[in-house]
């Protein structure tokens, strides 16, 4: 399980240069809190990561955040990763990254934000299958909205990797609400060689009331199954 001490002390750096704010930072820290929904996976992740959008990769402070005892980095076109050894990831992207910013309209925060936080569940073994297979029912228990996305022969492709699966929680406050999306992102995250950096977007929140207009043709390619009510659709 990541060390919450160690990732509120990287997340007040990425405060203190305004590139998240200091409420943002405090949803990682809810995540820990053993009343969170999902207290479960928290107890089992490898990892947490912190997906920011911001207008420009090229403008972020790289080396200052490099000088913070960044263990991991990855690069590509619009998306910079670094990763700390406090077992969390905060992860910078521009351009579009899920459903509803192909929708005129439908994005309202200003730019910099935090898109979602990610939860991440490496090991594939039958005791983490169960927790993962919990969330959806967890979710709807707790007002939350849920879709999975992906599978084993249908991996969720990110920025030069993939993953297996995903699932997906949106909270009870709505997309405009002070909490963000969350993903879990089960089994081992394997990178992909080559130029192809198509990616899918993360799934909108079905509460959107945009959400009817995600185009057809950009929708993910990885299948996506919603959980509304404790039925899914």
């Amino acid at each position: 399980m990541p060390d919450q001490a160690a990732a509120a002390a990287t997340l007040k750096f990425f405060a203190e240069r305004r590139l998240i704010t200091a409420d943002e930072a405090g949803l990682v820290s809810e995540l820990f809190d053993p009343r969170f929904p999902f207290a479960a996976a928290i107890g089992i992740a490898d990892s947490v990561h912190v997906q920011v959008k911001v207008a420009d990769i090229a403008a972020l402070p790289h080396e200052d955040i490099l000088s913070q005892g960044v263990t991991a980095q990855r690069d590509a076109t619009n998306f910079r990763k670094y990763g700390f050894p406090d077992g969390l990831a905060v992860i910078f992207t521009s351009g579009a990254i899920a459903e509803e910013d192909l929708i005129p309209g439908a994005v309202t925060r200003s730019l910099p934000y935090v898109d979602h936080l990610g939860i991440d569940l490496r090991e594939d073994s039958a005791d983490s299958r169960a927790v993962y297979d919990d969330i959806a029912a967890r979710a709807v228990a707790a007002g939350w909205r849920h879709v999975r996305q992906g599978g084993p022969q249908t991996p969720v492709r990110g920025c030069q990797c993939e993953v297996p699966e995903k699932s997906w929680v949106y909270p009870p406050n709505g997309p405009d609400g002070r909490n963000r999306p969350i993903e879990f992102a089960f089994g081992e995250l394997e990178l992909i060689a080559g130029a192809d950096n198509s990616c899918d977007y993360r799934p909108i929140d079905p509460a959107h009331p945009l959400a009817r207009l995600v185009p057809k043709i950009s929708q993910t390619r990885a299948p996506q199954v919603v959980t509304l009510e404790g039925r899914p659709r």
